[in-house]
C-alpha cells in the first residue's frame, strides 16, 4: 500500500508532563494562548499543538517551532507553501488528543465524548438528514448516545478534511458507523469524494477519520502516551 493510502494516528495525553512544551509552539498557537483564562485549558492547548509540531517537524526535518503552520481561508490549519505533500489534522477533547498525518490526501480527524443532559433527540430531529434520524431514533435510548457520537465524529472529520465548517457538515449524510463509507458530495465547500470511517477512541466516546478520494486506506496507530518527548 502506497504512502498516500495510509493515515498515521497518534494519541496524546494532554495532561502529561508539561515541561518545555511552550518552546515548540509557533506564533499562531502562541497568540491563541491569550484567549484561555484557565491554566488547565492553556496547558492542554500547549500540549496538543506542541505534540503536533514535533510530529510535523520530525516528518519535515525542521525544528518544531519552525514548522510553517498557517490558517487557510476557512481557518483550517495547514502547511505554508513549502512543497510538502504532508497533510495533518488535530482533534482534542477532555484531556486527550488525536493527531492524524497523511501524504498527498487531505485528512480530517475528530474525537468526542458524550455530554450529560444534551438534548440528543431534539438536536437530531432538527439538524440531521432524514436517514440518519431514522437510524438513530430506531435504536433503544441507551444506545443512542454512542451512535450519535459515531455519526457526529464522522461529520466533524469530513468537515476538517474539506476545510469547511460544521454548520455545513451537520446535514451531510456520512454513512452508517461500523464500516467505511465513500461519500461523493456535490455541494460546496464539501464538494469532492471522501472516504470516512470510525476508528477506536483512546479515551472512550468515539473517533473518526476522513480522507480525500475513494481509494482504500490503512490506519496506522502509533503508541504515544503523552505529548512529552
Amino acid at each position: 500500500m502506497a504512502a498516500t493510502d495510509q493515515v498515521h494516528l497518534w494519541h496524546i495525553d494532554l495532561d502529561g508532563p508539561p515541561s518545555g512544551l511552550e518552546t515548540a509552539l509557533g506564533p499562531v498557537e502562541s497568540a491563541r494562548l491569550a484567549g484561555y483564562t484557565h491554566a488547565s485549558a492553556r496547558a492542554r492547548h500547549t500540549a496538543a499543538h506542541a505534540a503536533l509540531r514535533r510530529l510535523l517537524g520530525a516528518a519535515l526535518g525542521l525544528a518544531p517551532a519552525a514548522v510553517p503552520v498557517r490558517r487557510g481561508p476557512s481557518g483550517k490549519p495547514e502547511l505554508a507553501a513549502i512543497g510538502s505533500p504532508l497533510h495533518f489534522s488535530l482533534a482534542h477533547a477532555r484531556g486527550h488528543a488525536l493527531i492524524a498525518l497523511s501524504t498527498g490526501r487531505a485528512v480530517g480527524v475528530d474525537l468526542d465524548h458524550a455530554r450529560p443532559g444534551f438534548p440528543l433527540e431534539a438536536f437530531v430531529r432538527r439538524w440531521f438528514p432524514a436517514p440518519e434520524q431514522a437510524l438513530l431514533l430506531a435504536r433503544p435510548p441507551a444506545e443512542r448516545p454512542l451512535l450519535f457520537l459515531e455519526l457526529w465524529t464522522r461529520k466533524e472529520a469530513l468537515v476538517k478534511a474539506a476545510g469547511a465548517r460544521m454548520a455545513v457538515g451537520v446535514g451531510q449524510e456520512v454513512g452508517a458507523p461500523g464500516g467505511t463509507s465513500v461519500l461523493r458530495v456535490r455541494r460546496p465547500p464539501l464538494r469532492g469524494t471522501w472516504t470516512v470511517r470510525n476508528v477506536p477512541s483512546p479515551s472512550g466516546g468515539a473517533a473518526a477519520v476522513a480522507l480525500a478520494g475513494e481509494r482504500p486506506y490503512r490506519v496506522v496507530v502509533h503508541d504515544r502516551a503523552t505529548g512529552a518527548p
